[in-house]
């Protein structure tokens, strides 16, 4: 199921610079629905992840998602001006053995890899965050045991 909505108007001489184009993608990744949004504005390529569920969604949840939730889908950023590639014509059979070989090795999209990147950098994000309040824990705990140690011997 694929969902492609656009938004603005595209003129025909600034198509490339100033065009915005956001899609909606639904696939089944096992055993949920996760829907992909890319978003287009000029050179800067936005791409965000949500969970649908197990079971197939209705139209009524996407429109809900679409417009009362709308606030929290939260954008990945991605620069695609050096990205994008001219597509040639390629020869059938040629396409024929570069399918065969997307399907052995699995089929990625553009903006399954920047999700993927986005949670891989959130990750050490939030990796880092940890350490550093650990580190300050561990330091809290040292002051205070220092303070109960002096505490202990005030009086001899």
């Amino acid at each position: 199921m694929v969902v492609h909505l656009s938004i603005g108007k595209l003129r025909r001489k600034d198509m490339h610079q100033n065009s915005n184009f956001l899609s909606l993608t639904i696939i089944f990744d096992q055993p949920f629905y996760v829907g992909i949004f890319e978003r287009r504005t000029g050179n800067t390529y936005e791409v965000s992840k949500i969970n649908l569920g197990t079971s197939e969604p209705r139209d009524s949840l996407i429109y809900e998602l679409l417009i009362e939730n709308w606030n929290r889908v939260r954008f990945n950023a991605v620069n695609i001006a050096n990205n994008e590639r001219i597509q040639k014509k390629v020869n059938p059979k040629r396409m024929q053995r570069l399918a065969k070989k997307a399907l052995k090795s699995g089929l990625s999209t553009k903006a399954q890899e920047a999700v993927k990147l986005a949670q891989t950098a959130q990750k050490i994000e939030k990796k880092k965050h940890k350490s550093l309040r650990n580190q300050e824990i561990k330091e809290q705990r040292y002051l205070l045991s220092q303070k109960k140690k002096s505490e202990k011997h005030r009086g001899h």
